[in-house]
């Protein structure tokens, strides 16, 4: 069995992102229920203390850069109000992931491999996507006019999480750096046929 990779030339687990790396490089391998948090803190080479400084808790490591990519998604959606609906929705999820990347580039894709295959995560991580196909929802309502809840924004939210979790789990099969433009490509499709839709109710 082998041991998560470390850094050369500092300690491994130096910065929160080296721990969160070697953490999901773990959780990646054993499996979210058989890590445990000693061996995350072996593995990293830090103490209680510092572990729980940067995370609070198991759980912490796992969802806690999901929740911040979800506001990173609100927040880029704000700042996009100008654009149509699903342009802006399109800008938003690609400038979003860009973020996402930035903030952790060596375990970002690891996350989310744990979070798409991990069993025992199955039912949080339906959650936790379903908060982020809802803050789709709530945008798309808020620019229409319609109740988040109604069809059209819903089916918006589900729509968008799909084609983005289908981009996401291409590229977890490839070795080569994730390419944006691949992103915005896919999303395309989707957006463009809501926006039709919308165009069609506006002038309705």
């Amino acid at each position: 069995m082998t041991s998560p990779r470390t850094r050369r030339g500092r300690p491994p687990a130096s910065t929160r992102e080296a721990l969160e790396e070697i953490a999901f490089e773990l959780l990646l391998r054993d499996g979210y229920e058989a890590t445990t948090l000693q061996a995350i803190m072996t593995a990293g080479g830090v103490g209680r203390s510092t572990l729980f400084r940067y995370f609070g808790s198991k759980a912490g490591i796992v969802w806690g850069e999901f929740d911040r990519a979800v506001e990173r998604l609100r927040s880029a959606l704000q700042d996009a109000d100008d654009a149509p609906v699903m342009a802006a929705v399109r800008s938003a999820v690609v400038r979003s992931t860009r973020l996402s990347q930035a903030a952790a580039p060596e375990s970002w894709l690891d996350r989310f491999r744990v979070l798409d295959r991990d069993p025992a995560l199955a039912a949080e991580t339906a959650a936790h996507w379903r908060a982020w196909a809802e803050t789709v929802s709530r945008y798309a309502a808020e620019r229409t006019g319609l109740d988040a809840g109604a069809p059209v924004p819903a089916a918006i939210g589900g729509a968008v999480q799909a084609a983005y979790v289908a981009v996401l789990r291409r590229w977890t099969t490839r070795d080569e750096p994730v390419d944006f433009g691949e992103l915005d490509d896919a999303l395309r499709p989707v957006t463009d046929a809501f926006q039709t839709l919308l165009n069609g109710r506006e002038l309705s």
